[in-house]
């Protein structure tokens, strides 16, 4: 049963209307949306989120995988709400780890680069080739490379006024720290966004931009982690780039608006 742990802050009708409302459906939760709920009881989603924080839970998530354990809910519910508690996890701790001014540093770049570099490997690729299609689409001249045998050759055709991007879940691969040796020897800017703190790479680096790569027990033993954090990071820094050049909100950063 949910009740209100929250003594500073009682629930409001409508709030208490919801903590009513789930549990007479607790059966159902592990197959309910907060979508669901919010119709179901004729409420916003903004006041069933309040009402599950008032009741001790951080998320909507995180209340429906508690109560799905908790109340009859299948063994294939359980599991997909751990899923989904984990890809919620991941999109917070990288939030949280992110700092602004990096993004900040990292978009000012971009922005002033005559070429954007991103560098990586495996399956990672995918994430990069996503991020230099937005660049591009925002007129950065961006572009990926994944192959060794190029990043062994890049002092030959970088130039100083080039920016290499370096996306990289653990930094288990050689190769990228000596294509970033190489391009700190020509004179380049590198920005870093990586899930492991205290690596070679982000002590070779300009910017280091962290996320949060939750375990994924099975997948894992393939070889596959997830590259959620590298998205979102991306995604950051690519929408922000969009903000800032559309019309009405300004063109360029201003030279002294990052120190």
């Amino acid at each position: 049963m949910l009740e209100c742990r929250d003594r500073k802050h009682p629930l409001t009708p409508a709030e208490k209307h919801v903590v009513d409302y789930l549990n007479d459906h607790i059966a159902d939760i592990a197959s309910l949306s907060i979508t669901d709920i919010s119709e179901g009881a004729f409420v916003s989603n903004a006041t069933v989120s309040r009402a599950i924080r008032k009741c001790g839970f951080s998320s909507f998530i995180a209340a429906r995988f508690h109560l799905a354990q908790e109340h009859a809910a299948t063994a294939n519910q359980i599991q997909a709400n751990r899923v989904l508690a984990e890809c919620y996890e991941e999109c917070v701790r990288t939030i949280e780890l992110i700092n602004v001014n990096d993004i900040l540093i990292a978009a000012q770049h971009i922005i002033q680069a005559s070429r954007v570099i991103v560098l990586t490997r495996s399956i990672s690729r995918g994430v990069a080739e996503y991020f230099c299609v937005q660049l591009v689409s925002l007129k950065c001249n961006a572009l990926v490379i994944c192959d060794s045998e190029i990043m062994e050759r890049m002092d030959e055709f970088l130039k100083p006024d080039d920016m290499v991007i370096v996306l990289t879940l653990y930094n288990t691969t050689q190769d990228l720290c000596e294509a970033v040796k190489l391009a700190r020897k020509v004179g380049c800017f590198v920005v870093t966004c990586c899930c492991r703190s205290g690596t070679r790479i982000q002590k070779l680096s300009d910017v280091t931009l962290l996320g949060y790569s939750a375990s994924m027990p099975g997948v894992r033993k393939a070889g596959f982690s997830s590259r959620i954090p590298l998205m979102l990071i991306t995604r950051c820094i690519a929408q922000y780039i969009a903000a800032i050049k559309e019309p009405g909100t300004g063109q360029v950063i201003p030279d002294n608006a990052i120190s």
